[in-house]
């Protein structure tokens, strides 16, 4: 292999968008022109009920079929490293450690709070045909259909059935669908965070600590330079990079989100849910 893969872990809203585009931005970084590509994650698996895909299930076709998609996209420029951030790998880690043993990974954690209200926007967002059309063109030719089909009837129930959110969003865990039937949007948003978050703390202690690089987004937007630079190192980046043009745009604003968002009610209400998960990432300031 000519290039090293660049794996970034974290759930959906946990800052992996923002890793991303500041790693991508270097020279000898390269990554996929959409945001996610779950569909080439899911090759040989695309029926399963949920993204919590066991290693066993990583045959040797399937993970020939994900490397190939990244040499390919190693081709298009020599890049020496290629990027992915599909959220529904912090369900999975196992696996993809299966595909890739020798990538490096990113695991980024966000205190599940301002997780919890910018998820549910994306619930209920509306529906955007260029996003839809990027991700499409990623999908596995054998499975084109059935994915059109998957996106766009979670988009017609929304619409015909004037439902206030989608069906599904972001990764799947197991035990979503009973979710989605009978929690309140909030309560659903905050399952999906602990999923994710608590899979990944499981399924890192599989990983040799070397091949991990753990970042906390508060403390990264708080101090980005640093973080930045400490994560160069970690990939071993041996061009001189103009740090601070990379993370000019970071910012503070969205930390403590929920306090604005949320009711004292639903704040202790959400406490509840994310608590024991929180502590586990020493989050310390939880009521």
């Amino acid at each position: 292999m000519n290039y090293t893969p660049v794996i970034i872990i974290g759930s959906g809203r946990s800052g992996t968008n923002m890793l991303r585009d500041i790693i991508t931005a270097m020279p000898d970084f390269d990554t996929w022109d959409c945001d996610e590509i779950n569909p080439v994650w899911r090759y040989g698996n695309k029926k399963a009920e949920t993204d919590e895909l066991s290693p066993s299930l990583a045959s040797n076709k399937i993970k020939s079929y994900i490397r190939k998609r990244f040499n390919q996209r190693h081709k298009k420029n020599k890049a020496k490293y290629i990027v992915e951030k599909t959220c529904a790998n912090s369900l999975r880690l196992d696996y993809v450690y299966e595909v890739f043993p020798d990538a490096k990974y990113i695991i980024i954690n966000r205190d599940g709070r301002d997780v919890v209200p910018s998820a549910m926007k994306r619930w209920n967002s509306s529906f955007d045909l260029k996003y839809t059309l990027k991700k499409l063109r990623y999908v596995p030719l054998t499975d084109l259909f059935f994915y059109v089909w998957k996106f766009g009837s979670n988009r017609l129930k929304k619409t015909f059935l004037k439902k206030e959110s989608l069906s599904f969003w972001g990764p799947v865990y197991k035990g979503i669908h009973s979710d989605t039937a009978n929690l309140p949007l909030m309560e659903l948003c905050a399952q999906q965070w602990v999923h994710c978050a608590e899979n990944t703390l499981k399924h890192r202690e599989q990983i040799p600590a070397e091949k991990i690089f753990d970042v906390r987004y508060e403390t990264f937007v708080n101090n980005p330079k640093q973080k930045m630079t400490e994560l160069l190192s970690f990939l071993k980046v041996e061009k001189d990079i103009d740090v601070d043009n990379l993370v000019k745009k970071v910012s503070t604003r969205s930390v403590g989100l929920y306090k604005k968002e949320f009711t004292e009610e639903e704040q202790i209400k959400l406490n509840q849910i994310l608590k024991p998960t929180l502590l586990k990432l020493n989050y310390s300031n939880v009521d």
